[in-house]
């Protein structure tokens, strides 16, 4: 693919060529055409200017001069040819009373003849005497627009490299930083068809940035908490090893699987935040059905609820199924989240309502519970990574909220935080865009 700049140069180099030619075959062609208006009026005033006796020694000067290349020739009144001039080719008698183009033996004439007192004069003159008259009057003429035209192909060159240094400067800046150096480019002294390229790289960069500085504390906050089960685990080992009884080493053991069983779900849900962080496609979306959904995760989760003795179920709102465009498998995991943090959070034979609704148009899906809910100053930092509020005794790890979020930003969705039922428990809301 060409660069912008060879372009540029070959369209304007080539505009200016196809201009030049224009303008020198223009110029030949008026030229030309003035030529031959005075030719012929040369070629008139011969026979006007003819001598009266037509004798050997009085014949005229041979021509000297390309446009002065003429035939002259008379005949008499019997049809007799005259003396004129010695030396050139005989033309036929045409028999004019005015101008005329013939052509003899290939070669174009052009002749003008009349009768003057009884005698027919014919002067002709080649055609190719007067095209090569105005080739050489159009190379005189051209010769300084061919000049200009090459000084104009020049100045192209050197205006079209001084306006396109900009975007080499801004190549070599963008291609001077790296993930370390993310400043943003000097953009207020670029022209101004580059500044939105500038901003726009700025804009990007700062992503990028953040991005990066995400992931990095992402990976230090997911060290941080993988070593502290990691370390609890080698010491509950460690304990179980050093049991000195049976019920000992049981109770060991057991404390050790729920140490497993932690890291695993740890793993599990930094695998999941992982995973939903990227955007989605459009292949990925599909219609759902949440009320299925919500059915399907019910099911999923009565065995734990059962067995805490929670109540868990769909509250009933509407007729009609509430359906929406969106990843299956994502909502399936935003909503897991949502009933797995209810569940584990809840008191034994607690409450926990499941709901799909429309508000305003807009599709919803509502979990609600009647536990001992969160305080309003934690609302806002619950979506952070690895944030727990204090006075938890049910273990986790603080990332289903955060899956949560990336899970609806990427649907567009927005997520309210508010108390449950009289002022008890915690109801997270997830409202979806309006259907098209």
């Amino acid at each position: 693919m060409l660069t912008i700049r060879r372009q540029l140069l070959l369209g304007l180099l080539a505009a200016t060529l196809l201009c030049v030619l224009g303008a020198g075959i223009s110029l030949f062609r008026s030229l030309l055409e003035e030529t031959n208006e005075l030719a012929d009026l040369q070629l008139r005033q011969l026979a006007v200017a003819l001598p009266d006796e037509f004798e050997p020694q009085t014949g005229l000067a041979a021509a000297q001069e390309p446009e002065e290349a003429f035939v002259l020739q008379a005949w008499d009144e019997e049809g007799q040819p005259l003396p004129v001039l010695q030396g050139q080719p005989a033309l036929p008698r045409y028999a004019l009373a005015g101008f005329a183009d013939v052509t003899v033996h290939g070669e174009d004439w052009r002749l003008y003849g009349e009768t003057r007192r009884g005698r027919y004069v014919q002067v002709a003159q080649a055609q190719a005497v007067r095209d090569q008259l105005a080739w050489q009057m159009t190379m005189r003429a051209g010769a300084p627009l061919l000049v200009f035209a090459v000084i104009l192909a020049l100045l192209i060159v050197a205006v079209v490299g001084r306006a396109l240094a900009p975007l080499h400067r801004l190549a070599e800046s963008v291609a001077g930083r790296s993930p370390d150096t993310l400043t943003p480019l000097a953009a207020d002294d670029m022209p101004p068809e580059l500044r939105p390229v500038a901003l726009a790289l700025n804009s990007l960069m700062g992503q990028f940035e953040a991005a990066l500085t995400a992931q990095r504390t992402f990976v230090a906050d997911a060290a941080h908490e993988l070593r502290s089960p990691l370390t609890a685990l080698k010491l509950q080992l460690q304990v179980a090893e050093r049991a000195g009884s049976e019920e000992e080493r049981r109770v060991a053991l057991a404390r050790l699987h729920e140490r497993l069983d932690r890291s695993t779900h740890l793993v599990r849900q930094l695998l999941s935040l992982a995973r939903h962080e990227t955007a989605l496609t459009a292949s990925q979306l599909h219609t759902v059905d949440l009320g299925q959904l919500l059915e399907a995760a019910v099911a999923d989760h009565s065995a734990l609820a059962d067995s805490r003795a929670i109540d868990l179920g769909v509250v009933e709102t509407l007729p009609a199924p509430v359906l929406v465009q969106a990843d299956p498998d994502g909502l399936q995991v935003l909503l897991n989240n949502l009933i797995d943090n209810a569940l584990r959070y809840t008191q034994q034979g607690g409450r926990v309502d499941l709901q799909a609704a429309l508000e305003e148009g807009r599709p919803l899906l509502r979990v609600s519970d009647n536990g001992p809910g969160v305080p309003r100053q934690h609302h806002a930092r619950l979506f952070d990574r690895f944030f727990r509020p204090d006075g938890n005794d049910a273990w986790g790890c603080g990332l289903g909220l955060s899956i949560v979020r990336h899970i609806a930003e990427h649907h567009q969705a927005d997520i309210a935080l508010a108390e449950g039922e009289a002022g008890r428990g915690l109801q997270v809301t997830v409202r979806f865009p309006q259907a098209a």
